[in-house]
């Protein structure tokens, strides 16, 4: 076996393979420590593309869903005033029912007559109602479509434009005083004396159509969050680094890298011995 001095090829080999092992723990310690697997364009041009790409797809989705969320709750606070809406009418019945009963003293058609009038205060109000500002009833011309695709495409949920206070007429104002129990001069007011529920007709379909809109948005909103979190489980496969078998990594190159530390302080110590029997020749 030849033996060779002036820096051996094997310090060399021993060398290159310390470098070559140290930058393979230093991307193990930098992936765990990120806890992704592609930290720069570098690692994986294509795969950091694909993940910010992944990335953006699912912020934009879950903030649509979010608003979509956010709709359905503005939807379902109007039908909460619908339905209060459509108990009061009902209770405006059962009073006019009372009232014209041909047994009610002056002092109950008066009793009657005040909680009427109340009612009618309660109705006017509710036709003011806002969510977060925005008023719940308005005209048609006042609805708004709320994007429930996260592509870009056309389609979406209507919401407002309810017309509460065309619904129920003069019965919301009370400032018109002519709107009483014993002088019924509208032509809403003259269901109730037959019999009717105060512009029942009306309201069923206010009622109606903000059901099929909570119901639209319901399905689009879990839709939706589904979406994202897919998209954000895709991202992650493409991005996100197996701890465990980065950790497992880790651990061989460390072994792979004190091994070559050993494999190049023994080929130091060879190269030193030959010195060594050159510089100090064996006289005997």
């Amino acid at each position: 076996m030849a033996i060779t001095i002036g820096g051996g090829i094997n310090s060399y080999r021993a060398m290159a393979n310390m470098k070559k092992t140290s930058a393979l723990m230093n991307k193990s310690l930098e992936r765990i420590s990120s806890g992704l697997r592609i930290n720069s364009a570098s690692d994986d041009a294509g795969g950091l593309a694909l993940g910010m790409k992944l990335s953006n797809d699912a912020t934009v989705t879950s903030t649509i869903q979010q608003n979509v969320a956010n709709a359905k709750s503005f939807v379902d606070t109007q039908s909460t005033a619908l339905q209060t809406a459509s108990e009061i009418l009902s209770e405006m019945k059962t009073l006019k029912t009372s009232h014209d009963s041909g047994t009610a003293s002056v002092a109950d058609k008066a009793g009657y007559e005040s909680e009427f009038q109340e009612l009618r205060t309660q109705l006017s109000m509710l036709t003011s109602e806002k969510y977060n500002g925005k008023a719940l009833f308005g005209t048609a011309g006042t609805a708004e479509t709320v994007n429930t695709s996260s592509d870009g495409g056309g389609g979406g949920v209507e919401i407002g434009g309810l017309d509460l206070e065309a619904v129920l007429g003069d019965l919301a104002d009370p400032s018109n005083a002519g709107i009483r129990l014993d002088s019924i001069t509208t032509n809403d007011l003259d269901e109730i004396t037959d019999g009717d529920a105060l512009g029942s007709d009306g309201i069923t379909q206010l009622i109606g159509k903000a059901a099929g809109d909570s119901s639209s948005l319901g399905f689009a909103s879990s839709y939706l969050e589904s979406k994202a979190a897919n998209l954000e489980a895709a991202r992650s496969r493409v991005m996100d680094a197996d701890i465990v078998e980065e950790s497992t990594n880790l651990s061989l190159y460390t072994i792979q890298y004190e091994a070559s530390v050993a494999a190049l302080a023994q080929a130091n110590s060879t190269q030193q011995t030959v010195m060594e029997l050159l510089l100090f020749p064996n006289n005997n």
